[in-house]
């Protein structure tokens, strides 16, 4: 790199902590939803079973969700403009805040989610939270980063 900047990201975007958050949560997703199939099998797409990994509730359903948000997270944490990242990010974490909700008031049996107190509406509550708060730092963390380098404001991704 020596003296040349990698094509698409400003000096920082690399360091921005969506991006870093992005990758780390979708790790993590993608590996639950991984380890999912292996306590639910493949039959019984929305079955509200008894399926627990961890003491969390899954059924095929619930291992796809984590598959699929887990995936869009990895992909958003290499996009071009981090703005995007952050985007989806925020978007998430929204996602997982009104999931928990749902959890709460017991409106989530497609998922094998079967009571208002269930270990995973706390983790989606908490994963909503920090995916916000995360997405919400690294939309500040570019802001202050562009007001240092005089940069316009949609110089970011270019």
């Amino acid at each position: 790199m020596g003296g040349r900047m990698r094509q698409g990201f400003a000096p920082t975007d690399s360091k921005n902590v969506a991006r870093v958050f992005a990758l780390l949560l979708g790790v993590g997703y993608v590996a639950a939803g991984v380890a999912g199939f292996f306590v639910t099998g493949f039959t019984g797409f929305v079955a509200n079973g008894d399926a627990t990994l961890l003491g969390f509730d899954l059924n095929i359903f619930h291992n796809i969700v984590h598959l699929a948000i887990g995936g869009a997270l990895i992909i958003a944490s290499r996009l071009r403009d981090v703005a995007i990242t952050q985007g989806i990010l925020i978007g998430v974490g929204l996602f997982y805040l009104v999931a928990a909700g749902l959890g709460f008031l017991n409106y989530l049996q497609i998922i094998s989610i079967n009571e208002e107190l269930a270990a995973d509406n706390f983790l989606h509550l908490f994963s909503g939270g920090t995916a916000l708060i995360f997405g919400l730092i690294g939309v500040r963390q570019q802001s202050q980063s562009l007001r240092r380098t005089g940069a316009p404001a949609g110089a970011a991704g270019r």
